[in-house]
């Protein structure tokens, strides 16, 4: 079965054992039964506040939570979340440019192959047994070191205390929204599901989690890395069966924009035999 298949494949039977509130397979679809095993059109991202100041001069808490509210973005210490979805991807950020270079696609678990927009997979990202066998300073090694691995968060939002820029209240309540966990932010993330959630048996659909954040120095830098605890459990709705089919469309558009690129650039590299192995892979 082609990955393009596959991934598509993966969607839908997440759908469906949502829909059957099947909790066994959700744990197996959202990562959670491995413990062990290594923003969207229309949809706010929640982020880590770095700046010290908005464009207006106004002065803002760094390391704070910042999502966008309908009219603007708006700041608080903690917010609560449930994770509706996750899915991984790989990407390049060029920050002199401040976008994406490459992004592959997002699937619902780590293994197997995450064709990117370069035509590549995991937008060149190495395995641990691949890099040993080259030198350190090999530009295949040290590129495969600038990709990251994004832990992607569907899900809906609280945040009551949340204030604009100003001060001025801007509480948010069931919010849809999506969160990028990478580099110092992965970790926190996937050792509390898998510590504090799959291992207790608590399907992460049902978890209300308070998020804050925890600030960290190495050397001169300063950084916020994501803290997270368990508040309780909830019952799953028909709203949330409604959203997770809304999450699960939005991931197939990123994937199907990704899959054409790929596509696309693999026909500007590849011999003739190449290609048809190439597509052969990708349908």
């Amino acid at each position: 079965m082609g990955t393009e298949l596959q991934m598509n494949d993966e969607l839908n039977n997440f759908i469906t054992a949502f829909d059957a509130g099947d909790e066994e397979a959700l744990m197996k679809m959202s990562g959670q039964a491995d413990v062990d095993s290594t923003p969207r059109v229309g949809l706010p991202r929640l982020t880590i506040n770095y700046e010290a100041e908005n464009d207006e001069g106004m002065p803002l808490k760094r390391g704070a939570w910042r999502i966008w509210n309908g009219s603007g973005p708006s700041y608080a210490d903690k917010v609560h979340i449930r994770p509706l979805m996750r899915t991984y991807e790989w990407s390049v950020w060029d920050q002199d440019e401040q976008k994406f270079t490459c992004k592959s696609v997002q699937r619902t678990n780590l293994s197997g192959e995450f064709p990117d927009n370069a035509g590549g997979n995991k937008c060149g990202r190495l395995t641990r047994a691949e890099e040993e066998q080259l030198p350190t300073d090999d530009p295949r090694v040290l590129f495969s070191k600038a990709v990251s691995c994004n832990q992607v968060i569907y899900g809906v939002i609280d945040a009551p205390d949340a204030v604009s820029a100003d001060g001025s209240p801007t509480p948010l309540e069931n919010v849809p929204f999506m969160a990028y966990f990478k580099r110092s932010g992965f970790r926190p993330v996937r050792e509390f599901i898998d510590t504090q959630l799959t291992r207790r048996k608590i399907l992460m659909q049902k978890a209300v989690i308070e998020l804050t954040t925890e600030k960290q120095k190495n050397g001169g830098v300063i950084y916020w890395t994501p803290k997270l605890s368990l508040v309780k459990e909830v019952s799953i709705t028909d709203d949330d069966k409604d959203l997770i089919k809304q999450f699960a469309e939005t991931v197939k558009g990123h994937n199907d924009s990704v899959m054409s690129e790929y596509k696309a650039a693999i026909k500007m590299t590849l011999t003739d035999e190449d290609l048809d192995l190439a597509q052969r892979f990708a349908s």
